[in-house]
């Protein structure tokens, strides 16, 4: 974990990559590997009314979370693979589509705004709803989150330079994953 200052910590969630966009139409889902997965996680269509008439592109993770609100990378199973989940199923293994970045709002992209910039946008943009959140973050105090985070039985943390782009398909050392092992 980085111990100097610039950095913000969230927790790392445990399930499908998916790049979400949203506009007047609806919400298209594309996974990680480019796949749609619109109609697997139809939890995630509210978010068009949601926004309001916004178009924005939304990364984040979709996940099923337990009573206590952590990701169940084994429930998701259940669901990922699904193209057109039915009530039942959509009913016992509810996904919600947690957001961590903002990558283009209305006409403007937004890749090339610091982070911290991007997750204020995305705090005013999106509140929780029935299939979807925007997680807590916090500046500084990694090894705490990080402690907490192993004491909950989490996946881990990610550590995320306040000044850093986002960049697409890039691996970079201004974001961090460190898992709790």
């Amino acid at each position: 974990l980085p111990t100097d200052d610039g950095w913000a910590f969230e927790i790392k969630w445990d399930g499908m990559r998916v790049i979400a966009e949203v506009d007047a139409a609806g919400v298209r889902g594309h996974s990680a590997n480019g796949l749609d997965v619109s109609t697997r996680f139809p939890e995630l269509a509210g978010l068009a009314d949601h926004l309001a008439g916004h178009r924005a592109v939304l990364d984040g993770e979709v996940a099923v979370l337990d009573d206590l609100g952590r990701a169940d990378f084994s429930r998701l199973q259940q669901r990922m693979h699904v193209g057109d989940p039915d009530p039942v199923l959509r009913r016992e293994q509810p996904v919600t589509f947690v957001v961590f970045d903002l990558l283009h709002l209305d006409a403007t992209p937004t890749i090339d705004l610091p982070y911290a910039d991007r997750r204020a946008l995305l705090a005013e943009l999106v509140e929780p709803g029935p299939g979807w959140l925007v997680p807590d973050h916090q500046v500084g105090h990694g090894q705490e989150l990080f402690d907490a985070a192993a004491a909950t039985g989490l996946e881990g943390v990610m550590a995320k330079r306040l000044d850093s782009r986002y960049l697409p398909g890039t691996r970079s050392s201004a974001w961090r994953k460190v898992k709790v092992r």
